[in-house]
Parts: C-alpha cells; sequence; structure tokens
C-alpha cells in the first residue's frame, strides 16, 4: 500500500513538473545600419526573456555585438554584451518596438592604439517591415553606451539597409 502512495506522489510531482507553460519575448537581428551622417554601423544579436507562467520567474539570454567603422578617423568602435540584465517590448498593431541593456565592453580601436572600456549599454530596435518588403519605413537600430567613468556616451542611431530586426513572443507548453 505504502508503495502504490510513494509511485502516485512521483507522478503527481512528473505532472506538474511537465504541465509547466513558458512565454519568450526576444528580438534576433543581422545587418548594417547607415546613420544620418553616412557611416555603417554592422550588428549581430539575440536577445530573449523567458517567463515560467506558473511560477513567474524570468531568465534572461543573449548576446548582442555591434560595431561602427569611421573611415575618414581610420577608426573601429565595438560593443560586446557581456551580461543582458533587462529585456522589454511593446507589439502593437501599428510597431514593434524592443529594449534591451546589459553590462558591456566598448573597444576603440585606432592608428594612435586602443582602448576597452567598462560600461553599460542599451539598445531600442524598431521592427518596421519583413526584410523582403520595400515598401514602408526600414527597421531602425539605437546603440548607446555609457562608460562608468565618462561623461560622453557613444551613440550610435541608424536605419537597416541590409539585413533584419525581429521581434517576437511565443508561448511554450513544456
Amino acid at each position: 500500500m505504502l508503495r502504490k502512495w510513494l509511485w502516485l506522489g512521483v507522478l503527481a510531482v512528473a505532472t506538474s513538473a511537465f504541465a509547466q507553460t513558458y512565454t519568450v519575448q526576444g528580438s534576433a537581428g543581422w545587418g548594417t545600419a547607415v546613420n544620418e551622417n553616412g557611416k555603417p554601423g554592422f550588428f549581430r544579436y539575440e536577445v530573449k526573456k523567458i517567463i515560467n507562467n506558473d511560477t513567474q520567474k524570468v531568465a534572461l539570454q543573449g548576446f548582442f555585438h555591434f560595431t561602427a567603422v569611421n573611415r575618414e578617423e581610420r577608426t573601429e568602435a565595438t560593443v560586446s554584451l557581456v551580461k543582458l540584465t533587462a529585456y522589454g517590448q511593446r507589439i502593437t498593431e501599428n510597431e514593434k518596438v524592443a529594449e534591451f541593456k546589459g553590462l558591456a565592453v566598448l573597444s576603440v580601436v585606432s592608428p594612435r592604439g586602443g582602448k576597452r572600456v567598462r560600461g553599460e549599454v542599451t539598445v531600442v530596435v524598431k521592427d518596421n517591415r519583413a526584410p523582403n518588403v520595400q515598401e514602408g519605413a526600414p527597421d531602425e537600430i539605437l546603440v548607446r553606451f555609457v562608460a562608468g567613468d565618462s561623461t560622453k556616451p557613444f551613440v550610435f542611431k541608424g536605419k537597416v539597409v541590409r539585413g533584419d530586426i525581429v521581434i517576437f513572443e511565443r508561448h511554450f507548453p513544456r
């Protein structure tokens, strides 16, 4: 009799473990964006927020790499996300916007040498259209890096000329 109760308890625990549902909110993108001065920025990223709908526990995962090139000054600035600390998104009938931030490293390389600084990056992306659609506004990206000891942030805001940005929300039973 005790053996039956033990197996019934194991079955109940296993059933509750498999009955959990998850919501995944995220954004992914790659490509080239050009700012208002015609300077290119190359980006590649995938970030997501995983929400356990039963316990409301949240997990953040992802990576982000961005490189801006200034050919006249022969400099290259690269922002790399070290740890994702926040993610939020807004999906409506008219717009899809995601914002994420985290601890990051800015590396600047020039003919005078190079330097690396730690700080925080905030990225705002807009998914305005599918990559195969030519009508409408192109996707947009805003990268803002603030070093812990600096008063002047690194900022790049541009429109995607090659590549795509996708913002999504999916629901999964486990």
